[in-house]
């Protein structure tokens, strides 16, 4: 009995698929955007309101001083909401993964069991990881600008790992090199792929980032299809 490794196209159809069965994982993506909209809209109508409020404000006239510490009030703010989104970033991919497994396993579950086989224990662990992931890829970037490039290639499956078969941190990273090394030409066409779709969406005016934000979601769905089928 051999088991035959589906293509590029079938792993970009079959995400495509469960994610149109699973409808739940693109109203999860959209917590972190409203999110972000929410945290921006609320800390620029405080700037003003405050402005505003100052002795002696005309038109748009601010004490240079009031207007520093304003500022980094605001930068401050900005920061705590987009910590907030990552994190909600990072759980969101927890259940797209999780989703898409069960999925595939024929299995459709409400959020609540999708949560309880996540566990608690798990998204700490993601967020250790992620932070891993992105200084590496810094770091790779500063090597050489492809360096970027391959070590998201070679560590792309390690939220994977942590969600679908409960590894630990380092065996996580592990297991992502060896099945990325093993597959890496598909890896890298997945890859790239996803990179130009977010690019030319991101050109759409106005709903360019909500679009990106989906292109996102697409490749992880995508990245889990590939894993479970070269694990």
């Amino acid at each position: 009995m051999t088991n035959e490794k589906k293509g590029i196209g079938e792993i970009l159809s079959e995400a495509l698929d469960i994610i149109g069965k699973n409808p739940i994982i693109i109203v999860l993506y959209l917590i972190p955007v409203i999110l972000s909209l929410i945290g921006i809209l609320t800390t620029v109508g405080v700037f003003f309101q405050q402005g505003m409020m100052q002795p002696g404000f005309r038109g748009f006239e601010v004490d240079p001083e009031y207007f520093l510490g304003t500022a980094l009030s605001f930068l401050g703010l900005i920061s705590v909401f987009g910590i907030l989104s990552w994190i909600f970033g990072v759980v969101i991919d927890a259940f797209a993964i999780r989703i898409a497994y069960n999925a595939t396993q024929g299995k459709k579950l409400s959020l609540s069991e999708v949560w309880n086989e996540i566990g608690a224990g798990k998204i700490l662990i993601l967020l250790i990881a992620s932070i891993i992931v992105t200084l590496l890829t810094i770091l790779g970037f500063f090597v050489f600008c492809i360096g970027a490039l391959i070590v998201m290639i070679l560590l792309i499956f390690v939220k994977q790992g942590i969600v679908v078969d409960d590894l630990d941190l380092g065996t996580a990273f592990s297991r992502s090199y060896s099945i990325a090394k093993e597959n890496f030409f598909e890896v890298l066409i997945l890859v790239l792929v996803f990179l130009v779709l977010g690019l030319v969406v991101g050109l759409v005016p106005w709903i360019g980032g909500l679009l990106s934000v989906f292109v996102g979601m697409y490749a992880i769905v995508a990245y889990t299809v590939l894993y479970l089928d070269r694990k």
